[in-house]
Parts: C-alpha cells; structure tokens; sequence
C-alpha cells in the first residue's frame, strides 16, 4: 500500500482544488468497507484506537479495507479514521480530508441490532472539523439499503429521493433521539424527555442524524461530552442541507476542533424553533 502515516499538521490551502466526483465515489467506498466488514466477524484484534476503545476484526477490516480502495482512487488527501493514524494518500500535496468511521453503532453491528453504519465526511485540508467545513458525506446503514448523502449547499439525497425534516417546532408534537449510553440525564434533559412526544435511543449519531434528516425523527440530543467528528459530521451535514438545525446544547454553534479525540455535546433537531426549545430548556435547568 502506497500510503503512509504522517503528521496532523495542516498543510496550506493555496488554491481550492477541483472537487473529485465525491456523490459517485462514497457509495462505492462504502460498499467496500461494509462487505469488508460484513465476513471479518466480531472477536477483538488485541488493539485499541486513539480513544482507548477495543478494535475488533470487523472495525479493522472496513478500516483497512476503505483506506486500500482510496490509496487507487487518484485523490490527494488525508485520511482520518476512528480506528488508526491518519494516512497520506496520492503523491501531491493533500487537499482533502476524508474522515471516516468504518463501523458507527459498533455495538448494535455485533448483536445484530440494525442501526450501524459507515459514515464518511470530506473537508477541505485547512478546514476544521465542523458540520459547516464538510464539502460532501454518506451515511451507509450497514443492513444494505441506499445510503443517505449530502453535498455542501448542494441538499440531501437517498437515492433519488431529496431529504427534508419534519419541520416540527415544539417538543410536545416531536420524537426526539437521546444518547443515553454511559449517561444518567441531567434534570434538563428528563424535563426534555417528559415534554417530548416520545423518545428513542438508537445508538449509533450518524443513523439518528440520518433519521432526523429524513424526517422520521424530530430532534438528536447527544449530551454527554463524549461525541467525536467521525461519527457525527455526515449525518450533521444531512441535517442542515435537509433544512435542520445543528447546535451546541447551550445554542452556540458547534466548535471546530483539529483531532478525532476532541470531544462535544450537540443538538441536531428539524428546526430552529424546535432547537431553540431544548436549548431553553437547558440553560433554565443546568444541573
């Protein structure tokens, strides 16, 4: 394999390149990596990734698998994922960065459960981590299916079917999704899910993003500071070209953030009137 580790450290922009044709190009990695995944099995390979999580054989093949189908695909870039070092692809200097969870909802892909996915989201080199830098992303649930993609300013698709959120605006008409693992709720959050029309928990962020893109959900409220970019980026993206609204939980905008260990909290919901309602309810009830 052509590629090798390298640095973090950013590279200058200079000009903007031309974009590669990233709607025809992702389906096509994300297929690779979920039938990667699909015949690794699930037993733990003995490694842990920079977030001290266990890599098991299903994570490390979509992994390597995605990383080898790039290394050919002709792009000057970065690749960052969950699972390794960021690896240098093509042989001119990077203008992309590809960040990549191979294998989202890795819990629910080894018991069978059906919301996990690959999810991938493309920046430009000197851009931040953050929904507003992706350029273009896919979410690919791992069951098969068309996967949910977007393109900056461009909208939100599955297959040829264009995306938009329900639109709710008050929580007593929405469903919302809450992350709930390794959380005890703080009061804000229970007066949130007492209001709510009902409450999911599914998880797996880019699938709860994707559902709340699609409309089928209201709102996604993961609260508990452990949220990195691979698994939330794509389904933000989703969520704002589909009409949504991604927010801090205290209502500011998402912080950018340079590696995939930096961690937040977040607030995806189907608008701003809706998002302004649980971002009240917070800054009334800290604590």
């Amino acid at each position: 394999m052509n590629s090798k580790p390298i640095s973090t450290a950013f590279f200058d922009g200079g000009a903007k390149p031309s974009s590669p044709p990233w709607r025809e190009l992702l389906p096509l990695l994300a297929t690779t990596a979920l039938q990667a995944a699909q015949t690794a099995g699930c037993q733990p390979t003995g490694r842990k990734n920079a977030k001290g999580d266990v890599v098991k054989a299903f994570d490390f093949a979509a992994d390597e698998a995605a990383r080898n189908y790039l290394a050919q695909a002709d792009i000057d870039g970065l690749l960052e994922t969950e699972e390794g070092e960021p690896y240098k692809l093509g042989k001119g200097k990077p203008n992309w960065r590809i960040v990549i969870d191979p294998v989202d909802g890795s819990d629910n892909f080894v018991r069978g459960l059906p919301l996990s996915a690959f999810s991938c989201a493309v920046l430009r080199i000197e851009a931040l981590l953050a929904p507003y830098n992706v350029e273009a992303g896919i979410v690919a649930p791992a069951e098969g299916g068309p996967p949910f993609q977007a393109s900056r300013h461009k909208g939100a698709r599955r297959g040829e079917t264009i995306l938009r959120t329900s639109g709710k605006r008050t929580l007593k008409d929405s469903i919302v999704s809450i992350e709930l693992n390794h959380l005890a709720p703080p009061r804000w959050l229970s007066r949130v899910m007492k209001k709510a029309a009902g409450v999911r928990s599914y998880g797996c962020a880019s699938r709860a993003l994707a559902l709340v893109a699609s409309g089928a959900i209201d709102a996604h409220i993961d609260a508990r500071d452990r949220l990195t970019a691979e698994s939330h980026l794509a389904g933000a993206l989703l969520v704002l070209e589909a009409g949504g609204c991604v927010v801090a939980p205290d209502g500011s905008p998402l912080p950018g953030v340079r590696t995939l260990t930096d961690r937040h909290s977040l607030i995806a919901a189907a608008s701003n009137d809706l998002a302004c309602e649980i971002v009240q309810e917070r800054n009334e009830n800290v604590g």
